[in-house]
């Protein structure tokens, strides 16, 4: 097939595609505009949500405190029993075969769990220690119990981070030594800065190229994240003053993964031929 007759292969399935993508790029632009609009007209409301949290930030502090201690410490039991459960049933050698996707399929959906959960201790930390300056300042006489419990509640959030960081390593730590018990080609510690590389190259060609699928649909679904938040600070950053960092965070995010996403595949491809 000539370039002539791709060139026109190539325009008549962008011709399908091009009205439906006026439309909705249409629709969306006089929506945004309809809701930036709407959002800027009414400047009082988004003032008083950010003086009402102004106002009542040492208890808001308080109150990620208590939940980041007390639900990091519940979710890191619960992956502890959960991960004992998977190694009983791997202790049946008799029903072992039987059992065998249902412990990979849970030691797999564990790692998220303890992944994600572990992401959200340190945003849960971050707001408990938001605005740590303005509330460490004594107030008045009236606020001298919040003030004495938000401070309880700072070194506490101290503590608990560092112990569910502990805590949560060390689970990954049991998982990754069983995933290296059911399968002994598995090689890394994670002791190892270079755990990620030597767990890759560890892998079969079959678990590779579902790494590759896998990363691939995780390239673009963070893609559609970072466009859809990038949309929503700048309508944010049209009627509350939450300056540029969240919106250069986000970018920098997006930036890195798309040069290291290009320069990977480009390696990967490199080693094809």
């Amino acid at each position: 097939m000539n370039d002539e007759n791709r060139m026109k292969e190539i325009k008549k399935e962008d011709s399908k595609k091009i009205p439906l993508f006026i439309v909705v790029f249409v629709l969306l632009s006089v929506l945004g505009g309809i809701t930036g609009y709407m959002m800027a007209s009414g400047e009082e409301k988004p003032d008083l949500i950010f003086e009402f949290f102004d106002k009542y930030s040492q208890l808001f502090s308080i109150f990620f405190s208590a939940f980041m201690s007390v639900s990091g410490t519940v979710c890191l039991i619960s992956g502890f029993i959960r991960l004992g459960s998977m190694k009983k049933l791997w202790k049946k050698e008799d029903e072992r075969d039987d059992n065998w996707d249902i412990i990979e399929k849970t030691i797999s959906r564990l790692t998220i769990f303890t992944s994600v959960v572990l992401v959200l201790i340190y945003f849960l930390y971050g707001c408990s220690l938001y605005n740590v300056r303005g509330n460490l300042k004594f107030r008045s006489d009236e606020m001298l119990l919040t003030d004495t419990l938000y401070k309880i509640s700072f070194f506490l959030a101290l503590i608990m981070m560092l112990a569910l960081s502990f805590g949560f390593f060390f689970l990954q730590k049991k998982i990754v030594d069983f995933e290296k018990i059911m399968n002994p080609e598995k090689k890394g510690s994670l002791f190892d800065l270079k755990f990620q590389k030597k767990w890759y190259e560890s892998f079969d060609e079959a678990e590779k190229k579902c790494v590759g699928i896998a990363s691939y649909k995780a390239f673009t679904i963070v893609n559609t994240t970072c466009i859809t938040m990038i949309i929503v600070f700048i309508f944010l950053g049209m009627i509350i003053k939450i300056t540029i960092l969240p919106l250069l965070s986000v970018v920098i995010i997006w930036i890195v993964q798309i040069i290291a996403f290009g320069i990977e595949s480009e390696k990967a491809m490199g080693k094809l031929k």
